[in-house]
């Protein structure tokens, strides 16, 4: 049986007679080719397909998040065409990478025994296995985490100029992905503020290093900005709700509450908030665990205080579960190794995110009901798709228009001829598609309109159409199991 160690230094030992590093290696390898695999058995979710519509739109940055992700699908689609497997591939990818920078952090801060625990906790939390698969910006915005907060520890502990304008590059990189990893800048004062043998680089040559790599790195998204009114801006307002006046909604607390007890198991979360109390009252003289704490706390408190006002989606502290992982192990493993009670205890916590997370898988295997099925934004398209595209060879559109941007994305990706869809006129900036050309209703037009919901017309199309008449009521099928409804209309003027 695997058993943890107390020793720092005990690189070299084996665990059913291979070293841990072996391990961790073998398995990850295992695991990647599974998910090359499994990332085919579903259809994209709308935001996968909203992503692969901007990459085909090249720009330094878009409405709602940063380029990286964008740009990451093209390489995909270049080099594997644009399918589910292409849009997917750097996903899978990027999992990797990130197993591997979690591995190399703890294997720094602790030893190769801590490392392949931290390995293995990852691999069966739900929201880290289910984000692998999904070429959304947390795949990227973890991994650069992941690697920003191995190489920052690197950085504080030699010194190097290089080592500093690597790391702020690489926090400018995921800024691209992802807006939050910016707040990493923030973790890292906090450590040198909080860290005394660390303090004097705060104002210090490599400080100015970190700064410039993360600038240029950077610069695009902030130029974009500049030329299109800073719509970034706009975009977080809207999305966290500083757009409104303040007032505290418990009921929001809770749902962000419960949706993290889903999205890393019950045990796993409670198991490493105690950790991270537990190491800060017992052991924060240590550096290393200033370093995990300061990359741990800021973004969980800050959702935490965000959920007080607004919806907060539980993937979003998805890059604060890298130092979280090596708290929780970190902390636990003495008890465990200690106390046969602890280590059923721990068994226990780690079977329970193994099941959760083999159920998960199991869904696209198995009929479930649609509410239990946290995958089932990724059904149903490719039939809604069949549903389109008779209606086009029976009617002959001009145009394809959607009452949102999920319909229009999809259509764009899975009819076979990949058309240009558009969204009914809307105030420039209220989405990408309104930062693109839109569509002329002139005389003779006719256009097929797709809507989800309820069979009703928005007030911008009756504007731009005379007649209009419902041609198709269905519900997307996977696998035989409805999961939507959708209505689509034909549009004409006379």
């Amino acid at each position: 049986m695997l058993t943890p160690s107390n020793s720092n230094g005990n690189r070299d030992t084996l665990v059913w007679g291979m070293r841990p590093v072996h391990i961790a290696w073998l398995g990850v390898a295992l695991v990647t080719l599974f998910r090359f695999w499994y990332s085919c058995r579903y259809d994209l979710i709308p935001d996968e397909a909203y992503y692969w519509v901007w990459s085909k739109h090249f720009a330094l940055s878009y409405r709602d998040k940063g380029p990286l992700v964008a740009w990451t699908i093209g390489v995909g689609t270049t080099l594997f065409g644009d399918t589910v497997f292409g849009v997917r591939f750097f996903a899978v990818l990027l999992s990797a990478g990130t197993a591997f920078q979690l591995f190399r952090l703890a294997q720094r801060l602790y030893d190769d025994r801590t490392a392949l625990w931290c390995l293995g906790v990852a691999t069966i939390i739900p929201l880290l296995c289910i984000g692998s698969i999904l070429m959304t910006i947390d795949p990227l915005s973890v991994f650069f985490w992941a690697w920003g907060a191995n190489l920052s520890w690197v950085s504080f502990e030699t010194g190097r100029m290089r080592h500093w304008l690597l790391l702020g590059a690489v926090i400018g990189i995921g800024f691209l992905a992802k807006f939050i990893n910016a707040v990493q800048l923030v973790c890292i004062v906090i450590f040198l503020c909080w860290s005394r043998p660390h303090r004097r680089f705060l104002f210090s040559w490599q400080m100015l290093a970190l700064l410039l790599g993360f600038g240029v790195c950077s610069l695009p998204v902030f130029w974009w900005n500049v030329q299109t009114g800073w719509l970034n801006i706009q975009a977080l307002s809207e999305r966290g709700g500083l757009d409104h006046s303040f007032a505290i909604r418990p009921s929001e607390v809770l749902k962000y509450v419960g949706g993290q007890l889903g999205a890393i198991t019950p045990l796993l979360l409670v198991g490493m908030v105690i950790a991270a109390i537990g190491l800060w009252r017992t052991q924060s003289a240590e550096a290393r665990v200033k370093h995990l704490l300061s990359q741990y706390v800021p973004i969980q408190a800050m959702y935490l205080l965000l959920s007080l006002k607004s919806r907060v989606q539980p993937n979003w502290i998805a890059p604060s579960l890298i130092a979280g992982i090596v708290l929780l192990v970190a902390f636990w493993r003495p008890f465990i190794l200690r106390n046969p009670k602890w280590r059923r205890a721990a068994w226990v916590s780690m079977g329970l995110g193994l099941t959760v997370t083999l159920a998960l898988h199991a869904a696209s295997f198995f009929p479930i009901p649609a509410k239990y099925d946290v995958l089932h934004k990724a059904e149903g398209w490719v039939d809604f798709a069949q549903h389109v595209q008779r209606a086009r060879e029976q009617h002959q559109p001009d145009l394809l228009i959607a009452n949102y941007y999920t319909q229009a994305s999809m259509m764009q990706f899975y009819l076979p001829d990949h058309p240009v869809t558009y969204l009914p006129p809307a105030r420039y900036g209220n989405s990408q598609f309104t930062l693109w050309p839109g569509y002329e209703a002139r005389s003779g037009t006719r256009a097929l309109y797709v809507v989800d919901h309820k069979p009703v017309l928005l007030e911008q199309v009756k504007a731009e159409f005379k007649h209009a008449r419902l041609v198709d009521e269905f519900w997307a099928q996977f696998h035989g199991r409805p999961i939507q409804q959708f209505f689509i209309f034909l549009l004409w003027n006379d």
